[in-house]
Order: C-alpha cells, then structure tokens, then sequence
C-alpha cells in the first residue's frame, strides 16, 4: 500500500445533512438524568446494593390514592391478590365469569411453566369477583385469552391450546394444542390480543416476534404448510383452525372499531391504523404494494407522555454506568425516564356505555410511566388522525412505579377495565446491565396483581350479566345494546350457537331503520358467519341512510361472492354508489371489493373511484389491488386522451401507479399503447407542465421494466422516438432559467430519455446552479447504468468544487461496477479517502458484493474502532455550555432541517425532535454523534440487492407475499416487489450516519442543543 493510501485511513468526511434522517430513527433512548457525577467518579468494580433500594409495593388500598384521573372520570378497584397474580390478559365468557391469563414466568422462567389461567367468579352477581379457581396451570408465558363454545382459545407461544371444562367443575378438562409455531425469542414480543371479528375468526397480534405456524392434529402432528408471519398478525377460524396472515406487524395491543377498523401498537409508535387487509393486497401481480397501515398520531410515533412517578433507582444507576462506558448501552437523560412513548401497550377502541366521552377514544398504556393514554380519532380521507386530549397530563396517571397498564378490556358492566400486571421492574432482562441485575428481583410482584375499573363519573356499575341461557331472539336483540361488550357477546353466541331461528330474526333486524347503525352493522354479519346471507340483506345495507351501515354492506360483498356469483342487481347498485356515495369511507370500502365484482363493472367502478379520489393514496392503493391483470392498460387507454382531464388532482397522483403496473407486466402491445397515449400527450400539450407531466408517465415505464434509456435495444424504435422528442422538450425547459424552479427539477429525468443527453445533466451538476438541479441531475445519472455515466459521476467528485459529494458517493454505492469504480479511484490517488462518509465507508467494508468488500479493505484498510465514548465525552461540555438558540436554529437548518421538524423550520420526514428533547440534552447530544450505539431490531437497516444489481439500503416498514418495503436514508420509501430482490441481509446499523463532529464543532453543539431543548 502506498504512503497515500495509508494517508487517507481513517479520514472520513462529513455526512450530508440529507443523510440525517433521523437524529432518533433508529436508536429509542429510554429517558433518565445522571446523578450529577462526572463519568471518572463512577468506578466499576463496586457493589451497587447501597444505591440500589427496593421500591415497596402499595397494597391495594393504599394504591388507590397513587392515582391521579382526569376530571369526570373515577377509578375503582375491582379485583387484587390474592384472587390474581401477574395479569397480562383477561376475558368473560356469557355468564361473566372472567377468565385471566396470569404470566407468573415473566420475564425469564419460561421453562418453569408458571404461567396459568385463574377463572374468577362472582358468587353474589354485584359485578365484582369474589372467588377464584385454577383454570389450567403448567403453561409458559400465556398472553392471550378467547372465549368461545364454552372454552377458551389461550395464546400460550409456542402454541394456541384449546381449554375447555366439561364436567363444571371450574378447572378444564380438555387441553389441545391446536395451533404451533409462534415466537418466543424474545419476552416483549409474544403473540397477544385476541378478540373474535365480525368475519367470525379470532384475530390477534404476533407481536415482533412471529413465526412459522401450522396447524395441529389431534395427533399431536402438523397438518398443511407453514404459514409465515414476520411483521404481519394472523387470524384462524375457531372450528376449521386454518390460519390466515393479516395486516398487522404492532407489538402488544389490537382492537376494532364497531365498523371493524383495526388499530395496534408498537414500543414507540402508540398509535397506528391498519388501512388494508392482508388477503387484499396480493391478488393484483402487477402491483408491488406498499406497507398497509400508518401512523396516526398527529403529535408523532413517540409523542410525549407526562408520568407522574419517580425514577427507578436501577434506570438512574444504568444511565451513570453507561455514560461512563463501563457497560454498553444508551447513555439516558432528561430528567425522567421516559417522558415519551417507549413502552406503548394495549391499544384499545373504548367501546362501553358507562364510560362517557371516552367512548369512541382510544386507550394506550405506557407500563414504563405508568400511563394510561387517550386520544380522539377524526376523519382523515379515507383514514383518521388521532389527537391528544388531555394537554399536559395523562387520562390516568399514577405516582406508584408498580402500576403496569398492560392492557385493557371492554367490560360486561360497561366500564373500561385496566389490567394492572404490578411488577416492581418492567424491562427486557438483556438490557439490565449484570452488575445491576444482580440487585434487581425480577420476579417482584409475581403474586400479585389488579383489575382496575374507569368509567363517567357516577355511573351506576351493572350487576353481573348471564347471557348463557339468553334465547335466540334475546341475543338478536342484544346486538341492538347500547354496550359493546353485550354486542360482541352476543354475536360470539348466535355465531356459535347456529340456530336456524337467528337468520330470520337478524334479517329483520337488519331492515329495521329504527334499530341503531351498530345494531344494523353485526346483523348483516351474522347472516354472513350463518352462511345465509342473501343479495336481498346486502342491498338492504347498501341503500340505508347511514354510513356505517352501507360501509357494512359494502363488506358484505365479500361473504356473498365467496358462496355464488353477484346478483345484477348488486353489482348495478355498486357502480352507482361508486359515483353517488358521498361518504369516502364507504368509497374506500367499495374500492376494496371492486375486486369482486365481474371484469366490465370492476373496471367501471374502479376507474370512477380513481377519477373521484385517487389522490388519497388509501383509496388509490384499494383500487389498485383490484384491478385485475392488464386493467391498467385499458383506463390509461381511456385516460390518455390529450381532449380529456387528465392532469387532474385524481388522475396526476393515479398515472404513474397505472404506468409501473403495465411496465411490470411488460406486454409488448400494451406498452406499445402506453408509449402512443404518451405520444398524444405530448404532442399536444400547449403548457411545459403538460409535457413535463407526459415525460413523468414515460418514466414510470422505466422504473419497472427500463423502457426509455434502452428502447431502442429492445427492438422499439417508436418508443426511443417518443423518448427523445420528449427529453428534447424537457431540454428546453431545463434550459430555461425564467421557469418555474419545480418544474425545471422535474423535467431533469427526462433528459434521461436520450442517452446523448448525459453530458448536459453532468454539467447541471455544478454550484452555479439551483441545489434542486444538482440533486436531480445526481439522481439522473445514478438512473442509468450507462459506463458512460459512472465515468462523469467520479469526474464531478474528482472536480472538487461545492457538487454534493455525499449524494454523488451514494449514487456510486448503489451499484457493484460504481462502487468498484470509486475504489479503485481511491486507490490510484485520483481521488481522496475524504470524499467517503464514515457511513459510506462502513456500507463498503459491508457490501453485498464480495469483490467490493475485499477491495475496500484493501483500498481503506481496516474498520476504525467502534467505541465513541472518547469523542462523546469530549462534547460533555456542550451541555453545560449555555448555547445560542439563535445560531443553533441556524446550525439545525443547515445539519438536520433536510430531515426533521422543529416548529416551524425543516421537513417532517423522521420522529418528532419535539417530543424527542423530552429525553433530554444529553440523549440528544449521544443520539446525534453515536447513533449506533445500542440499535433495536426494529430499527436494523437491511441492504437489497436488486435483480438488476442496485443496492438498496433502509428500514423494513413492511413485508408481505409479494413486495417489500423500505424506508430509506432520506425519509422516503421504496417498495420493492420480491421478483425484483436477489437477497436481502441486516446490516446490523442504523439509517443514522456518524461522523458529525467533522461538522459541529463543540460550540457549534451546544448552540444547536440550546435550540432543539428550546424552541417551541
């Protein structure tokens, strides 16, 4: 190695701010202050029992007076030990015998088989239980419960078992494995929340941790394939026992709306919508669809959470010991531990009668801050949005630390009941530092546990509730209740029972406008789950006044095509609603199960609902899924008339999605046409935004099967033809300097379409010219893979001048022959070892090629160490600094406002720095210079290696059958589908670069952490 090469070890430079995509992306920091002792006076090899006290636990009445509630509200106790012990999950069978499923082995006795389910009674029918028995014992660590033909289905991982007493005696006789194959590596990710859905399945969460389930026989063997489930939950019916994947991927919580709407939660995303079922999105193989739920709250994924209980001695003593590198790990501050969703638990929809204004609101529990959390949903397009209620406190907040809201129930009574696990430590044992541990009793508070009750103030509390001996008519009337747990129940009943009175009785429920919209809902779903569901029910549904009513009917076309063909007049009546409904949740709904319906009218609906709402990304992705193969071709066909609207709002966010799909189906004739309604287009426009527009849908095709760049090797000369006229227009309007700014950004690419055009988008890269049409001449380039183009790429770098280094070094990364290319300049002396971020030169050391891998240790030797902590102990003095907010608002524009949002200033593309600060100036200053620290899997970049060889690295947002979801470095997010990926592989790190320091020099960090811990 020459003298130059050794030279250039280890000097890497500044990331790009666009490579910030988030200072908290990909490390949670769980929040605590230091004591005040500077890292040297922390020594290592001491015993830390004296600083380490015993929290003591509250006894259940005085427990109650730890709690602070919002005004209208009050909390009873309604059950403790010893009639419970570590509760985690409960549900009432029809006679309100409450079943619990206590997991006594958390976190670590899984072998043990402590886990068990108390039934408890209620012998004198107030509503309260006063009697417990053992259901089952010997399981491991169950965490889901449901009730259904007189037993229990119990979420035990690896298993679900079957429970049942048939003798009466209180204690089950009858134990099945019936389901197997759920994770268990991990404790906080176990399979949980199962509740049975208006589709008559039992639905739950598989949590992070998944699985590859099948079917059990009596036997004891599996039956069928395995059915895999990384980031997606599952369904299963409780008499055939198949399985089904769902739309899920949260970690512990799931519950629905009367409509069906689903909603789950993670560690640090408290609140998420699941917008698509599973069974939809793979059924149109020309779309490679995207994640199908969103986060919803507005505040952000990890909004602020306002605890009122102290810090655990053991969190302050971590922080100390990791702030002096004696252990690994995530240096915490702020002066809370939390003060910010880490620990978000239990979603819930509250859904009964005695709970006042909560009812409709969801509930979420952060057991880390000992938090119940409410927030109210609104319409959003075809989603919601939901919002904190509460400004600056809690809907439940309690001072003791013991108090664990794990999850929630709607209970018979009409009240929300709180599972309260009461353990004196909530944390996954590898994170627990061994000198700590070994103070620590894990299984603190094992043998206990509380049921709490939250209601309206000075509503009456029902008696106990005996459905078990309720008649037909009894329960059909009861889907009619006023409390969604005597809905619910009822409809399990009538389900499980199979009564041929019920189909009458529910018909005429469901006709009966005086009966409520909900009442009128699970009539209609009874028919359905009865098998007796007719077109006379289904049009009844869909002509009713009220929305929820007709999105219900709109659902129930699924069920009924599923036993028969659709009626005329069914399909009939759902053409006109896809032109007349003015509700977009029911037009969401239709664009759905569009999918259903017979070739003509399908296409009829879905072009209508494009037309009408394909701006909304949920209603254009449902109508995408149903289109059937080549559809695509035929509404451009329709569209792409120069004398149509075709650069409306609806129709401009529509094309493209409508062009990838015909490029991935790739027949010849239909890109033909596609190229010609171009080709009119673009002949015809009179404004550059039309050709602009037209050479936008031209590049779709490119995307997907590489039509413009190489048309002409592909045999389509009019297709290069096309190509070319429209890259001389978009020339003209590249060239043109007194034109709109955004406009000239988004002809670039087209330039693309002429391969003699690479020398005028090399010479857009240059300071002279707006940072906009750098950007998108650097991305032009990196388009092709032209030789050609990665000779003039390494030019620009070897040029030295202000081009964007960071964005030209990532477009060369993200192919091998590039990424060799730059090595091998490096090598030479052509260019310098500084032109690489610490990042980038970590992404070559760990390329997916092996030839690259092994030229970049050649070329740049040997990674630097890991361990920052000298560097961050050398910035310690920013926090103490007294900053400049006003120049750290600059230093935030110009190093993270390309990513993040602080008031009014930067992009909202990673978490909310807002709720962020909450942790304190000292996390922020270890998440900005050592972000890969201590990475979660959650938040592990994985690299994708392309068919056509590109790589791509991002975060896993979202899996299914056939396409795989990223989000990239810039905030943005690629779907890419599975026939497109060669290999995917963790690289072990986070989005987040290092290397800031080469930036923001210790002043320059405080100012910036006086500003970020100020600014409103």
């Amino acid at each position: 190695m020459s003298q130059g090469q050794q030279q250039r070890r280890f000097c890497w430079r500044v990331p790009h701010a666009c490579r910030c995509s988030s200072i908290f992306a990909a490390v949670v920091l769980i929040v605590c202050r230091p004591l005040g002792l500077a890292a040297a006076e922390v020594p290592g090899d001491i015993d830390y029992a004296d600083v380490l006290p015993r929290i003591a636990q509250q006894s259940p009445a005085s427990a109650r007076d730890t709690f602070l509630v919002q005004s209208g509200f009050e909390l009873s106790l309604m059950t403790a030990e010893p009639l419970l012990a570590s509760p985690v999950a409960i549900a009432w069978d029809e006679n309100s015998r409450l079943f619990v499923a206590e997991m006594r082995g958390y976190s670590e006795d899984q072998d043990e088989h402590l886990g068990r389910i108390r039934l408890l009674h209620d012998n004198d029918g107030d509503g309260r239980p006063d009697r417990a028995t053992v259901y089952a014992d010997g399981l491991a660590w169950p965490t889901a419960i449901c009730c259904f033909d007189g037993g229990i289905f119990v979420g035990d991982a690896p298993d679900i078992i079957f429970l049942k007493d048939s003798d009466g005696d209180g204690v089950a006789d009858q134990r099945r494995v019936v389901l197997n194959g759920f994770g268990t590596n991990n404790v906080q990710g176990l399979l949980n929340s199962f509740a049975f859905g208006l589709d008559g399945r039992i639905h739950g969460s598989a949590s992070s941790n998944g699985g590859s389930i099948r079917r059990v026989g009596i036997d004891g063997e599996p039956i069928g394939p395995a059915v895999k489930l990384a980031r997606r939950d599952f369904s299963f019916d409780p008499r055939r026992l198949d399985i089904r994947p769902e739309t899920g991927g949260g970690q512990h919580g799931r519950s629905c709306d009367d409509a069906g709407n689903v909603y789950v939660c993670s560690n640090s995303d408290h609140a998420i919508r699941v917008m698509l079922e599973e069974r939809f999105l793979n059924r149109n193989p020309d779309l490679a669809p995207p994640a199908a739920r969103e986060s919803i709250a507005v505040e952000g994924p990890q909004a602020a959470v306002f605890r009122q209980s102290p810090v655990e001695p053991w969190r302050v003593l971590r922080t100390r010991l990791r702030a002096s590198g004696i252990v690994p790990g995530i240096v915490e501050g702020g002066g809370r531990p939390a003060g910010y969703f880490t620990s978000a638990t239990g979603i819930t929809v509250v859904r009964g009668d005695a709970c006042g204004d909560l009812r409709g609101m969801l509930v979420i529990g952060d057991v880390g801050s000992n938090v119940v959390h409410r927030k109210q949903l609104a319409p959003h397009g075809a989603g919601v949005r939901a919002t904190r209620v509460d400004a600056g406190r809690e809907l439940v907040a309690s001072r003791d630390i013991w108090f664990r809201p794990v999850q929630f129930a709607n209970a018979p009574d009409g009240g929300l009941w709180i599972i309260d696990m009461q353990r004196e430590v909530i944390e996954h044992p590898a994170s627990l530092p061994p000198a700590i541990k070994q103070h620590l009793d894990l299984t603190s508070g094992r043998e206990t546990g509380r049921l709490w009750r939250l209601a309206a103030a000075g509503s009456p509390r029902r008696r106990a509730v005996t459905l078990g001996s309720a008649t037909t008519a009894e329960l059909v009337g009861l889907l009619d209740h006023t409390n969604g747990w005597h809905r619910d129940t009822a409809f399990r009943l009538l389900l499980s029972q199979r009564d041929e009175a019920t189909l009458s009785l529910a018909r005429k429920l469901l006709g009966d406008p005086a009966v409520s919209d909900r009442g009128r809902l699970l009539a209609g779903f009874v028919l359905a789950g009865l098998d007796g569901l007719a077109a006379a029910d289904v049009l009844l549904a869909l002509e009713a006044t009220d929305p929820l009513v007709r999105e219900a009917g709109v659902r129930l076309v699924e069920p009924l095509a599923a036993a028969g063909p659709l009626s005329d007049a069914v399909v009939e009546t759902l053409v006109h609603l896809a032109a007349a409904e003015p509700a977009i949740e029911v037009r969401y709904r239709l664009a759905v199960v569009a999918g259903l319906l017979p070739p003509q009218p399908r296409l009829e609906v879905i072009k209508q609902l494009l037309a009408r709402d394909g701006a909304d990304r949920w209603c254009r992705l449902a109508a995408f899924t149903s289109l059937s193969p080549g559809a695509a071709a035929m509404i451009v066909d329709d569209w792409l008339d120069p004398a149509s609207d075709w650069l409306t709002v609806s129709a401009r966010a529509s094309l493209p999605g409508l062009f990838t799909q015909i490029a991935r189906r790739n027949e010849p004739a239909e890109l033909a046409e596609a190229v010609d309604g171009i080709a009119r287009l673009m002949r015809a426009a009179t404004e550059p935004q039309e050709l602009v527009a037209a050479a936008e849908l031209y590049a779709a095709l490119d995307a997907a099967c590489g039509l413009p760049a190489t048309a002409a090797d592909r045999g389509s000369t009019t297709a290069a033809a096309v190509g070319r006229e429209l890259a001389s227009g978009c020339q003209q309007i590249v060239g043109d300097a007194t034109a709109d700014l955004d406009l000239r950004r988004r002809a670039v690419p087209g330039l693309l379409f002429d391969s003699a055009n690479l020398s005028a988008i090399t010479h857009l890269i240059d300071p002279g010219e707006p940072p906009q049409l750098v950007q998108a001449a650097v991305a032009a380039l990196g388009k092709t893979p032209a030789p050609e183009a990665t000779a003039r790429l390494l030019e620009k770098l070897a040029a030295g001048d202000a081009a964007p280094v960071e964005l030209l070094v990532d477009v060369l990364l993200a192919m091998p022959p590039r990424a060799r290319a730059l090595l091998e300049a490096i090598a030479v002396g052509r260019l310098p070892a500084t032109v690489l971020s610490r990042q980038q030169a970590m992404a070559l050391w760990q390329y997916p090629d092996n030839k690259v891998r092994l030229l970049a240790a050649d070329v740049l030797g040997p990674p630097p160490a890991a361990d920052r902590g000298p560097l961050v102990a050398a910035y310690q003095a920013s926090l103490q600094a007294g900053g400049d907010a006003a120049h750290g608002r600059q230093v935030f524009q110009k190093q993270c406002a390309a990513c993040h949002r602080l008031g009014d200033t930067g992009k909202e593309l990673g978490p909310s720095l807002a709720a962020a600060r909450s942790r304190g100036s000292e996390a922020l200053l270890l998440g900005i210079l050592d972000p890969n620290r201590e990475v979660l899997p959650a938040f592990v970049t994985h690299t994708a290696v392309t068919t056509g060889g590109r790589i791509v690295t991002g975060l896993i947002t979202a899996e299914s059958d056939h396409s795989v979801s990223l989000q990239l470095a810039d905030g943005s997010q690629q779907v890419l589908g599975r026939d497109a990926i060669e290999s995917l592989a963790s690289t072990g790190r986070s989005l987040m670069p290092e290397g800031f320091e080469r930036s923001i020099e210790p002043a320059a960090m405080a100012d910036l952490l006086a500003f970020l811990m100020t600014a409103k």
